[in-house]
């Protein structure tokens, strides 16, 4: 079998996606998974750093970051409790590790839409979780002061 864009060159693997046979040189390897060229712009390399940095910023995001939706609605909603948000921050990264290494399949969004939700929502959740603190602090402190 040759490689389908190299019709000389004997092809290494077949794509996950179009089923193509490509070579060495159209070879793109994502995630353990091999690609084409055309088929590899579709998908990103997880990183376990990405979803540290996301799960950082807001409680979660390292979740869907990875493809793991209703985990991250639990833990954004459960963050406040600081708790689930570190449980979260460490899940995220060993999942995106799993995924990076091949041993989970990868259904994540890319780094790219989750980068420019945060760039656009960043007022929403500052407010948000400042917002709760606040809250709270207010109650404990009403609730000391009688």
């Amino acid at each position: 079998m040759n490689c389908a864009k190299h019709i000389n060159t004997p092809a290494v693997a077949q794509c996950r996606d179009c089923r193509e046979p490509v070579c060495t040189v159209c070879l793109h390897t994502i995630n353990t998974e091999p690609y084409c060229e055309a088929c590899a712009v579709n998908h990103h390399q997880q990183s376990p750093l990405s979803a540290l940095l996301f799960s950082l910023f807001v409680p979660g995001l390292g979740q869907v970051y990875n493809g793991e939706w209703l985990k991250g609605v639990l833990i954004f909603l459960t963050g406040w409790l600081i708790l689930p948000w570190i449980v979260g921050i460490v899940d995220a990264m060993l999942v995106a590790s799993a995924i990076a290494e091949g041993k989970r399949p990868a259904s994540g969004v890319p780094p790219g839409y989750l980068v420019l939700a945060i760039k656009v929502l960043s007022v929403f959740f500052s407010c948000f979780y400042i917002g709760l603190v606040w809250l709270i602090l207010g109650t404990v402190y009403a609730y000391i002061s009688r």
